[in-house]
């Protein structure tokens, strides 16, 4: 399985994302099965979290305007 990462902006500390696994392995329409809310504390870079189902779903945040993606492929 993909490992799946969520980018998050700088200042957010609550979040609210879908779980692709979930999505995907969902048989109805709709992602309300598919979300998941979670926390991240203002002075971490980073976590790794858990959606309902047991997926491990990384949330990073961006720096100073760069989406973590962007610096990851520099």
């Amino acid at each position: 399985m993909n490992r799946q990462i969520v980018t998050i902006s700088a200042r957010a500390a609550a979040f609210t994302v879908v779980c692709n696994a979930c999505a995907r392995a969902m048989h109805e329409p709709g992602w309300s099965g598919a979300t998941f809310a979670g926390h991240l504390d203002p002075d971490l870079e980073s976590g790794t979290f858990l959606c309902r189902r047991g997926h491990e779903v990384q949330v990073v945040r961006e720096r100073g305007g760069e989406s973590q993606q962007a610096i990851e492929a520099a």
